[in-house]
């Protein structure tokens, strides 16, 4: 019997699984139910409130879960840590050219990444302060007027960016499997890549076990409940996120 020459390396723990497909869900559902509480009015004034609560619950979890990757980035399992993939000019340069290879984020992928955090972040931040006089009021618009006026604004503006970097996400998984061949959903999914085995014992294969699990879930109960304590702030439990 032919053995195979490839070996299977644990790249994802299960936490930054959960957290990737969580967000990419969480984004998803928050900017379809704001734009289905757009389409209503008149007699369907309480369904468009109805569409606004789950926006606004679906924006907390946003929050929640980029808050969970800003600690896990420092505290996670080794291909998680930004120390492992966020990489300076020259590495960037050797990975265009071909010198460079990571079975994590790449360096390019990292700056994908950090963008990512940066916009939904701010938007999920931006949503705490943002207010429609309609329906919705963020928990932290008492604050000031003027802040919540900027934050309103820019909370807008900021929607086409966050759907051009969605979309450019989904080019790169797809211009990865067609053109290098690499399912980047798959390992995602499963948390595993096949190298071959020459180089696996160069590679380190990242913690995935109860500790790693349980530490995951800990950071993502004090995150969430972080976020819960901010959304009691204000004296409406409303808030737009996109």
């Amino acid at each position: 019997m032919r053995q195979s020459n490839q070996q299977t390396i644990n790249v994802w723990d299960l936490p930054t699984r959960f957290f990737h497909w969580a967000l990419a869900f969480c984004v998803i559902a928050a900017f379809f139910t704001v734009k289905a509480a757009g389409t209503t009015e008149g007699w369907m004034a309480d369904a468009g409130i109805a569409w606004m609560e789950w926006h606004l619950w679906f924006g907390y979890c946003v929050l929640s879960l980029i808050l969970f990757r800003i600690i896990w980035g420092f505290t996670g399992s080794y291909y998680a840590r930004f120390s492992e993939f966020i990489k300076g000019p020259a590495t960037i340069i050797r990975y265009v050219k071909g010198a460079y290879q990571s079975l994590g984020h790449n360096p390019l992928g990292a700056l994908s990444v950090i963008a990512l955090l940066a916009v939904f972040g701010f938007q999920a931040f931006s949503g705490l302060f943002t207010t429609d006089d309609i329906f919705t009021e963020g928990p932290l618009v008492h604050l000031s007027s003027a802040f919540s006026k900027t934050m309103g604004s820019l909370h807008r503006s900021n929607e086409p960016v966050m759907i051009i970097l969605f979309a450019l996400h989904i080019l790169a998984i797809i211009y990865y499997r067609v053109f290098k061949k690499q399912n980047l959903v798959a390992t995602m999914v499963s948390g595993k890549t096949q190298v071959p085995q020459q180089a696996a014992q160069y590679m380190q294969s990242a913690s995935d076990n109860l500790q790693i699990r349980v530490k995951g879930l800990l950071i993502l109960a004090a995150t969430s409940g972080f976020v819960y304590w901010i959304s009691t702030l204000g004296a409406s439990s409303s808030a737009s996120f996109y």
